[in-house]
């Protein structure tokens, strides 16, 4: 009895490494399972990305900037990152002239870009935010038959004192009163409206580089036998505003600045009646 009793169990015990075996191998089962079930998951995530070569900005380029190799490079960027009328190769940009500004990294497209025989257009060469404005002038009264585009002028206006600032005293009394029959409103007076600008063209010759102009940018003067009716100054939008209101109030005239000084001076009215100004003064 105790020897069947005995074997019995030994057959029990055999069983366990039958159950651990199974178990063990239902666990490797799940884990393939779970790791091919994943690489499937990443193949179907993972999408195809097509690049294409673009032309990018090597580095920072100005408007009106011609265009060079060494401004340049080919990038491969995702097709649905190009930008609209990119430039697949360099050969398309070089010798071009930039109607925009470029970042260094940014696309070059076509609308950015301008044939360089049309970039001679005095537009490409306003400096960055400046217009161009145009007053009349007179070889009689003013320089302007001797200045160069690129030259730097004063605008000084003839006005009535009325039109002046009347919070600023126009005339000291103690230097030369009014006549007690005088009244201070039918004087004229002369007042520096705009200093150390650039002109930018004398009638219609104007330097054709395609370069922005700057303080070192100069033309030629006039021929001696030019008649110069007008000149093409740069100005910022609200210099522009005031000339045009000095132009329909006042009489201008232009004064010829030395190349290269920028300094802009203090300058109060000079009204009637006339009185000389001292050299110290």
């Amino acid at each position: 009895m105790t020897t069947t009793a005995a074997g019995q169990q030994r057959q029990q015990n055999d069983k366990r490494p039958l159950i651990i075996a199974g178990a063990l191998g239902l666990l490797t089962a799940v884990l393939v399972f779970i790791f091919l079930n994943g690489q499937g998951d990443k193949t179907a995530t993972t999408p195809v990305v097509t690049t294409i070569a673009a032309v990018v900005a090597r580095q920072d380029i100005a408007s009106g900037t011609k265009i060079t190799a060494d401004m340049l490079e080919v990038r491969d960027l995702p097709e649905d990152a190009l930008a609209e009328g990119y430039v697949p190769s360099t050969t398309d940009v070089i010798g071009k002239t930039t109607r925009y500004p470029l970042n260094a990294g940014d696309q070059v497209t076509q609308s950015r870009l301008v044939e360089s025989p049309q970039a001679l257009a005095l537009s490409f060469q306003i400096p960055a935010g400046k217009r161009g404005m145009t007053i009349p002038v007179a070889i009689s009264d003013t320089p302007a038959a001797l200045i160069a585009p690129g030259d730097f002028v004063d605008v000084i206006m003839l006005i009535d004192v009325k039109f002046l600032d009347s919070s600023q005293p126009l005339i000291d009394p103690l230097v030369q009163p009014l006549p007690p029959d005088l009244a201070t409103e039918d004087l004229m007076g002369t007042y520096t409206l705009l200093q150390n600008i650039q002109v930018l063209s004398v009638d219609r010759g104007h330097v054709e580089g395609g370069v922005p102009y700057d303080e070192s940018t100069r033309g030629a003067p006039p021929a001696d036998d030019a008649s110069v009716s007008f000149v093409t100054l740069a100005v910022t939008p609200e210099q522009a505003q005031a000339l045009f209101l000095a132009q329909r109030e006042a009489t201008l005239t232009i004064v010829l600045r030395p190349f290269g000084e920028d300094e802009e001076n203090e300058l109060k009215p000079f009204v009637e009646p006339f009185i000389i100004p001292q050299p110290n003064q």
